[in-house]
């Protein structure tokens, strides 16, 4: 199936909150007021209570309670309010029926946290690498959301052994990184963030390589790698040198920023899924 043609028979697109295009449009601009960028956030009821219970969580709050959007957004500061937003945001579009919540969320927030990580050793801003990370799946909505039959299909082919990315090609004709970027491209999100998206699975395919996709390549090793039980030290000294020398990542530096990134997910899952 060509893209054309999936996103033809997609009779709904997800909801995205009007605030969160907004800020994954204009994502280069770092004039954004932060008093009226909390005024907007107050309006989307549910998106508010996510971003403020987020800020309050034990991997962002300082020593005080922030008690209100705009006091979150003043304290955090732009970058780290539309990493949240973002993160709330896909919290609040995943299907309710036949979808895996806990596991498309914790999967997202570590793979973010982990670029994030990984972006402090580079010149890539760590929010941006964040965000990036946050969205790198959410072509995975999309699938399950206007397609439940082939949804269904794709995971009955998991449990025969099948990786989820040849599933989806063999059900679909198309992965979860080619929807991604395609949607993202539909809503008019910034190109650093489609390019992202839509390059993770094989980055260095593309004549202009894109690094955030090159950081969400590196960082789904590193998940894979902690999930089978390997310490942050040994993923660090393992992770692909031809990836890591494109984007600049320091392999000595970056054990213990991984090793936060864990102790961070593990604090941001427990709080973030209702």
């Amino acid at each position: 199936m060509e893209l054309e043609a999936f996103f033809q028979q997609v009779k709904k697109l997800p909801v995205m909150p009007q605030i969160m295009q907004e800020l994954l449009t204009s994502i280069n601009d770092e004039n954004v007021d932060l008093h009226q960028l909390g005024k907007k956030l107050a309006t989307d009821q549910s998106l508010g209570a996510n971003v403020l219970k987020m800020a309050n969580s034990a991997a962002f709050r300082g020593i005080k309670q922030i008690d209100s959007i705009e006091a979150a957004a003043i304290r955090l500061g732009l970058k780290r309010v539309r990493s949240l937003v973002v993160a709330a945001g896909l919290n609040g579009m995943m299907p309710s029926k036949n979808f895996d919540q806990q596991q498309f969320w914790s999967q997202a927030m570590y793979v973010a946290l982990l670029a994030q990580a990984l972006a402090k050793s580079t010149d890539i801003e760590p929010e941006m690498a964040f965000t990036c990370g946050m969205l790198h799946n959410f072509g995975e909505l999309l699938i399950a959301s206007a397609t439940p039959e082939e949804a269904g299909l794709i995971e009955l082919s998991l449990e025969t052994g099948e990786t989820r990315v040849s599933a989806q090609r063999q059900t679909l004709g198309l992965d979860y990184a080619q929807i991604g970027g395609e949607l993202a491209r539909r809503w008019n999100f910034s190109p650093v963030i489609t390019d992202a998206i839509e390059q993770q699975l094989n980055p260095m395919d593309f004549e202009e390589v894109s690094k955030p996709a090159v950081l969400i390549r590196l960082a789904i090793f590193a998940h894979h790698a902690l999930n089978a039980g390997l310490s942050s030290e040994t993923v660090a000294n393992n992770l692909p040198a031809p990836l890591c020398e494109v984007v600049g990542v320091d392999k000595e530096k970056v054990s213990e920023f991984i090793a936060e990134a864990v102790e961070q997910g593990e604090q941001m899952v427990s709080t973030s899924v209702a």
